[in-house]
């Protein structure tokens, strides 16, 4: 029942979560009244289509994709994270929708450094000096939740590292978008149940499990725990060719992660050779964490060696 400074709680709470939020009825009207704006009519087309055909054509599928993306990325941090999730699915989507989707995964826009500084030494608790030599002045990467700048530790052996900054009144936002989704679920269900009672899933349910999940994300410190238990299972199974980043948890916090820095290029961006190389590494890396120790890390601090 840990809340933050401004009373939100720091794990996933449906019910504290909506207890904040009706005390905030203006903001959350707001907000409300946004996701309304983006969902209604994206879904009245959607609608207007199946009416007129009696399904989505092929030819519609580029320009809804594209539009579910632009309204995702607009809706913020929630949104493209469920956009994230729903890009690797091709179980669920079809091919051009997750070649859109998978759009959200680099185009994050960027929040500005300043700001990352001033989290940063707020957090860690004195000016930016005392703990690194120096920090990239943009960020290398930005993410639905965070950023990353390259700095060098003030250690005294220029050691690089990579420091994750959460984005500014994350928490307020997330929680504020699950309680609307939360609502927009159940309006859904009762849907469902009047005019396809045949279907059986639980869209609530559903929802609340990703929830949990995703609102765990938010703790860089839960996320250091397990990235430094990902690593020291590594060595003691004496798994070859993947390792995990050094965490230097003295300089963590909720809302920072400082990691070893590691050069990489993501798996898409691989030639079939090389993903035929590794492939046998991340299976091995896999099974082991599924059947012998019980514990799946499947962040992407992984990484790989040919």
């Amino acid at each position: 029942n840990a809340l933050d400074e401004d009373g939100l709680p720091l794990v996933y709470d449906k019910d504290l979560i909506e207890q904040y939020w009706r005390k905030e009825r203006g903001a959350l009207n707001k907000r409300w009244s946004y996701f309304v704006g983006k969902a209604v009519p994206f879904l009245t087309r959607l609608v207007g289509l199946f009416i007129a055909d009696g399904k989505i054509e092929e030819k519609h599928i580029p320009s809804l994709s594209e539009q579910a993306r632009i309204d995702l990325q607009d809706l913020g941090p929630t949104f493209i994270k469920a956009g994230q999730m729903m890009s690797v699915r091709p179980d669920v989507l079809p091919q051009a929708t997750l070649e859109e989707l998978e759009k959200l995964q680099d185009s994050v826009e960027a929040f500005d450094t300043s700001i990352a500084v001033q989290q940063i030494e707020r957090e860690l608790g004195g000016p930016l000096g005392q703990f690194f030599t120096s920090i990239s002045e943009e960020p290398i990467a930005a993410a639905s939740l965070a950023q990353v700048y390259l700095a060098t530790l003030n250690d005294g052996n220029n050691t690089k590292v990579a420091v994750k900054v959460q984005r500014p009144e994350v928490l307020s936002t997330v929680s504020k978008d699950l309680y609307v989704l939360r609502r927009a679920a159940e309006v859904f269900q009762g849907l469902v149940e009047r005019f396809a009672p045949q279907q059986k899933t639980n869209y609530v349910a559903l929802l609340n499990e990703w929830a949990i999940g995703f609102y765990t994300e938010l703790d860089f410190e839960n996320e250091a725990r397990n990235q430094i238990t990902l690593r020291n299972m590594l060595r003691e199974k004496n798994i070859q060719n993947v390792t995990v980043p050094k965490v230097y948890d003295e300089l963590c916090t909720r809302r920072i992660l400082v990691s070893e820095f590691m050069e990489g290029k993501k798996l898409s961006d691989c030639t079939y050779e090389e993903i035929g190389k590794v492939t046998p590494m991340a299976q091995e890396a896999f099974l082991t964490q599924l059947f012998e120790v019980g514990f799946f890390h499947a962040g992407k601090c992984i990484a790989m060696f040919s």
